[in-house]
């Protein structure tokens, strides 16, 4: 049973992760992410709830997707919170470790804003399906949620009072001992007002997981060093306060693409 815990503890702790990789002694930006794709449907809900049903899902039925799709047809949580199959089968489907879709997700979530305003971006409907979920949860889950994530990054530690985004769907949890053994670089601590706790329908229902959407801003409040503050239980502390939400790509899918300029 220890040994079957364990293991849950480990998947867990993958999900929260920043899963990008880092040579030595490099350090990631901890900014506003201009880059990613920060669609929030304000005002087109409707119109992508149809466009994933008679177009997007089906277009992007392929080979490991398709595959975690299929598995968690199989195995999805019944939907309840007013969220349909679909939203249920998209919460599967991310948080299971077993085909590691959330990986390939947010790094193409993280930098692909340029290929989503041409349309070209190829994880449309997840990330429509999550982005969805997690505001249809909210309407029932009130109020702002401390939560903490760990990575086993380097961030850019001058932001204090700078207001940042994680650029991708961001795990946390409730317990930050959950974290500590696995995110030893640099961590935060999150009062999230956007974020929803998905945990009745992930994969691993036996630990609480708060997901935050990327298009969350939030203002950094403290910064904190193990060196100087040794109870610390990770090398850098980040405190994040949700200053509002920011989403210069809402609605981009219902818009002409950007004209690309050329020399002659």
């Amino acid at each position: 049973m220890l040994l079957i815990i364990e293991a849950l503890l480990l998947i867990l702790a993958a999900l929260g992760q920043d899963h990008r990789t880092a040579v030595d002694g490099q350090i990631f930006p901890l900014d506003m992410a201009l880059n990613s794709v920060d669609d929030n449907y304000d005002g087109c809900t409707k119109e992508m709830v149809n466009l994933v049903k008679t177009k997007y899902l089906e277009k992007e039925m392929q080979s490991n997707f398709a595959n975690a799709w299929k598995h968690a047809e199989k195995n999805y949580k019944p939907p309840g919170d007013n969220l349909t199959k679909n939203h249920s089968i998209a919460i599967y489907v991310y948080t299971n470790s077993k085909f590691e879709i959330y990986k390939d997700f947010n790094n193409a979530v993280r930098d692909e804003k340029k290929n989503y305003q041409n349309k070209k971006f190829k994880w449309l409907s997840l990330h429509f399906l999550l982005t969805d979920a997690i505001q249809i949860l909210k309407k029932t889950q009130k109020g702002c949620m401390l939560t903490y994530r760990g990575t086993n990054v380097d961030f850019n530690e001058n932001v204090l009072n700078k207001e940042v985004r994680f650029g991708s769907f961001a795990s946390s949890s409730f317990n930050h001992t959950k974290t500590k053994k696995f995110g030893k670089k640099s961590c935060f601590v999150i009062y999230t007002y956007e974020g929803a706790n998905l945990t009745k329908y992930s994969k691993y229902d036996k630990e609480e997981d708060e997901l935050i959407p990327l298009y969350e801003t939030f203002k950094v409040t403290a910064v904190k060093k193990r060196k100087h503050q040794k109870d610390l239980w990770c090398d850098t502390v980040f405190t994040l306060k949700s200053s509002g939400k920011r989403s210069d790509l809402n609605c981009a899918l219902f818009k002409k693409p950007p004209k690309t300029k050329t020399k002659s």
